[in-house]
């Protein structure tokens, strides 16, 4: 495994000067860097006592002593993130894929191309697109409970997507980007997705890498921007291998009339801790926060949600479902907040956990916080273990103990993949579920 390039002392801004450097960035964009790497290093990391971190420990991190080695000049495409990447979507618009921060796949489909999308890695965008890329840069707004793990990958980004939809554009195809590791210690993605008014796209943000040697990094955000009337479903699957450990932070901020669709499937890495957040600014927009985990060994999930309505007739609803075997543990903490003036507002939050072991837990943690008179507003939240009448029920009719507790669990997962709008990313996402089931024992 390569050496991750490391800094104990503020020299590490040489480093953000050698990334820059390598990726032939304009001045304004190393200005950017340079900010963000000043407020990481001005930033102290959250301790155990902030309620955003309670639940998961990082005291084994020495975030200053980890950084980013250099992309490769030219990497070749390994047989598994091949497999991975044409075994994913059947049908798809065009697909990038990045290896320890390097691009080494990308196919846009011609149809694509002449609509006018903009499908390429956060290093090209810069040189292609700098007017967009800057002004987005230059509205960026930390969350303090992240802001150190934000500034941190926002500083050393690399291997990034930059998807950008033009007025009235609507993509029929899905697109898929996938983040990969193998040799680097630490990775920073960074995905930016732009929609004009009246576009609309579905977009699989993919994180994938084989079970790791050893412990690795990363750090990841994710900036979602919805214009007038624009359609987005992003898809972001996590499919990390043992050893690692990713922190990411999704904002979305919702033009007027427009509709977001994430749905957040967990499946990997030793730990991960996600927050995402919809912010609904103008009158009609509709933010759907779909997730499915499914954690087994020592697995830890960590996953913080924000329906965030600013103004009023905006729309939130929120479903996030969680399965644990073995010793896997998941923590769920979910926000709705209703600011003042922002009448009529409507917003919706469910977090259901099934416990498939005395030895896995699972935490919830629902939280409202409303300042207007009226909304409507309702939470709830579940854990439990397997229903004994549906599994006495289905061994009544000659179906194995095994057999039917894995039917359960694909029937209480299902309801959410089954919202995926195309059908080949449907089938690939439920089929990748399916296959870490089956491998269970139960």
């Amino acid at each position: 495994m390569k050496d991750t390039l490391t800094t104990t002392s503020p020299t590490g801004l040489e480093l953000i000067e050698a990334i820059s450097r390598h990726l032939a960035e304009p001045e304004w964009a190393v200005a950017h860097r340079r900010a963000a790497w000043n407020r990481f290093w001005e930033t102290p990391t959250p301790p155990r006592t902030h309620e955003h971190w309670r639940r998961t420990d990082i005291s084994h991190l020495v975030l200053e002593e980890i950084a980013p080695a250099l992309p490769a000049e030219h990497r070749s495409l390994p047989d598994w993130l091949d497999n991975t990447i044409h075994g994913a979507a059947r049908r798809v618009g065009g697909t990038l894929a990045f290896l320890d921060g390097t691009l080494v796949y990308e196919r846009i489909t011609d149809s694509v191309r002449k609509a006018g999308v903009v499908f390429t890695s956060w290093s090209q965008a810069v040189q292609q697109h700098p007017d967009i890329i800057r002004r987005v840069l230059e509205s960026v707004d930390y969350d303090p409970a992240d802001e150190k793990f934000t500034a941190m990958a926002r500083a050393y980004a690399t291997g990034g997507t930059v998807l950008i939809v033009p007025r009235g554009v609507k993509v029929s195809l899905p697109l898929q980007a996938f983040v990969a590791v193998e040799e680097a210690q630490a990775v920073f993605p960074h995905m930016l997705v732009i929609l004009e008014e009246g576009a609309r796209v579905t977009l699989l943000d993919g994180m994938v890498s084989p079970d790791l040697p050893s412990r690795a990094f990363g750090s990841g955000v994710a900036d979602l921007i919805l214009g007038e009337g624009a359609e987005l479903t992003y898809v972001l699957f996590q499919q990390w291998g043992q050893g690692m450990e990713y922190f990411h932070h999704q904002r979305a901020v919702l033009g007027k009339d427009s509709h977001l669709t994430t749905i957040t499937v967990a499946l990997g890495a030793s730990l991960s801790k996600a927050t995402i957040e919809s912010l609904l600014c103008s009158p009609g927009a509709v933010s759907d926060m779909l997730g499915v985990v499914f954690g087994d060994g020592n697995q830890h999930f960590d996953h913080h949600t924000v329906q965030l309505h600013t103004v009023g007739n905006t729309t939130s609803d929120l479903l996030f479902k969680v399965a644990l075997d073995e010793q896997a543990y998941s923590a769920y903490s979910g926000l709705i907040r209703i600011d003042p003036g922002a009448q009529k507002a409507n917003a919706y939050q469910r977090n259901e956990n099934l416990v498939l072991s005395s030895s896995a837990h699972a935490e919830t943690l629902p939280n409202l916080e409303i300042e207007a008179n009226d909304v409507r507003c309702t939470h709830g939240a579940t854990v439990a273990p397997v229903d004994t009448e549906q599994m006495f029920y289905l061994m009544s009719r000659g179906m194995p103990p095994r057999d039917a507790k894995r039917l359960i669990v694909e029937g209480f997962l299902q309801p959410v993949l089954d919202r995926i709008p195309a059908k080949s990313l449907r089938e690939m996402v439920s089929a990748k579920v399916d296959e870490k089931i089956a491998r269970r024992r139960f």
